[in-house]
């Protein structure tokens, strides 16, 4: 899924609901529930099937593609450097990008 608009249209602060991180977003606050597959999200849920990056990224800019998921599975996960390595190329294939 991309979610894409232009700038100051809200993409960041509607991520920041899904991920329920409304502190990230200055004054922000919000109503309601955020569901997804018809059931109610938990404050700890969205990490399980989702992720984002935020706008003022910790990546480096001069990185691959494949050194970027190599960095973010390394900050996101518990897994081996065999099995981050695994999972990375795995993605780098369903992404139809080159690997680096």
């Amino acid at each position: 899924m991309a979610i894409m608009g232009a700038s100051g249209c809200g993409k960041t602060s509607l991520l920041n609901i899904f991920g329920q991180r409304l502190g990230l977003s200055k004054g922000s606050s919000s109503s309601g529930s955020v569901m997804c597959n018809g059931k109610k999200l938990k404050s700890n849920d969205f990490g399980k099937f989702g992720a984002f990056v935020q706008q003022d990224d910790v990546l480096l800019e001069t990185f691959t593609p494949t050194e970027v998921l190599r960095f973010a599975a390394k900050l996101r996960t518990n897994l081996s450097e065999r099995q981050r390595e695994v999972k990375v190329q795995n993605l780098i294939e369903r992404l139809g990008l080159k690997s680096c």
